[in-house]
C-alpha cells in the first residue's frame, strides 16, 4: 500500500464517513435529533457507502488501500450506527444484524487471507438498501404522518423481517459463491 493512496478522493470519502460516524456516536444521542434529521443522517451514511466506490470506478481511482479500507469501514460504520440506534429496535432484529455483520467480517478476513474475491451483486446492494430503509422506518415517528399508528408499526415490523431475511439470503449467496470457487 502506498501512503499517497490515502489522499485519493474515494478513500477520503470512506475515511470521512468513518470519522463523522464516530463523532456522532460519541458526541450525540439519537434523541438529540428529530425523526426527520435522523432519517437524513441515516440516508447520508447509507448513500456515502456507495459514493466512494462509484467515484473510485468512474475516475479510475481504485487502490489497494481502498479495496481493504472500504469494506472494513462499511462494517465498522454500520455496527456503530446500529449500536447508536439500538433503542429503536427489537432486540432480536438488533442481534440478527450484529451476528450477520460479525459473520460477514469473518468472511472478509478469510477473503483477505486467501486473496479470493467475491463480486458485489445487485442483490447485495438491494439488501443493504433494504436495511437502511428499515433503519429509517424504525426511527420515523408515525405521529408526524397522517397514518394509523398500529398499521404503521405492523408495516415496519413486516419490512424489518423481510429485510433481515433478505440480508441473510444475500450473505449466504456470497458464502456459496466463495465455497464454489
Amino acid at each position: 500500500m502506498i501512503y499517497k493512496d490515502i489522499f485519493l478522493l474515494p478513500n477520503l470519502i470512506t475515511l470521512s464517513r468513518l470519522f463523522i460516524t464516530f463523532y456522532i456516536y460519541f458526541r450525540f444521542e439519537p434523541e438529540d435529533f428529530s425523526s426527520f434529521k435522523l432519517i437524513l443522517l441515516i440516508s447520508i451514511i447509507g448513500i456515502s457507502d456507495s459514493i466512494d466506490g462509484i467515484v473510485a470506478r468512474k475516475y479510475n481511482l481504485v487502490s489497494k488501500l481502498g479495496i481493504i479500507l472500504d469494506p472494513v469501514t462499511d462494517r465498522i460504520v454500520f455496527v456503530i450506527l446500529i449500536l447508536w440506534l439500538a433503542s429503536y429496535f427489537n432486540f432480536i432484529f438488533l442481534f440478527l444484524l450484529l451476528v450477520r455483520e460479525i459473520l460477514v467480517s469473518i468472511g472478509g478476513l478469510f477473503l483477505l487471507k486467501t486473496q479470493k474475491t467475491v463480486k458485489v451483486s445487485n442483490k447485495g446492494k438491494a439488501g443493504t438498501t433494504f436495511i437502511f430503509i428499515s433503519l429509517c422506518l424504525s426511527v420515523l415517528d408515525p405521529g408526524l404522518m397522517n397514518v394509523n399508528s398500529s398499521v404503521f408499526v405492523k408495516f415496519v415490523d413486516f419490512f424489518l423481517i423481510f429485510s433481515i431475511f433478505f440480508y441473510y439470503f444475500v450473505a449466504l449467496e456470497y458464502l456459496y459463491k466463495l465455497i464454489k470457487k
